[in-house]
This record gives C-alpha cells, structure tokens and sequence, in this order.
C-alpha cells in the first residue's frame, strides 16, 4: 500500500533519502560533485511530499 504524507524539510525520512540521493549523485557527478552540492541544499525548502510503501519512505 502506498501513502502520501505532506511534511516539511526537517523530516527525519526526507532528510534520509536526500542524504541517499547525494551519495548517488556523488557518483555520477565525480569530480565535478562539490560544484553541484553547493546547489543541492533542503534547510530553504518549507513543503515537501513524501511517499511510503508499507511504511517505508520512497
């Protein structure tokens, strides 16, 4: 089952998978990675959507 949750920024699950998608990206980035990071930061953003299958954050 899936549910969809309206949060905001700070949320322990959203800060997670932001975490997980920076590590993705800093893969694909390489070494062209600490140009990109200064633009990929969450503290600005006041609404986020998160959604979750069986209680699992996607």
């Amino acid at each position: 089952m899936i549910t969809i949750s309206r949060t905001r920024s700070d949320n322990p699950d959203f800060i997670e998978l932001v975490r997980l998608l920076d590590v993705d990206l800093a893969q694909r980035d390489g070494a062209d990675h600490s140009f990109y990071a200064r633009f990929n930061k969450i503290d600005r953003i006041k609404h986020v959507v998160l959604a979750y299958e069986n209680e699992k954050p996607l």
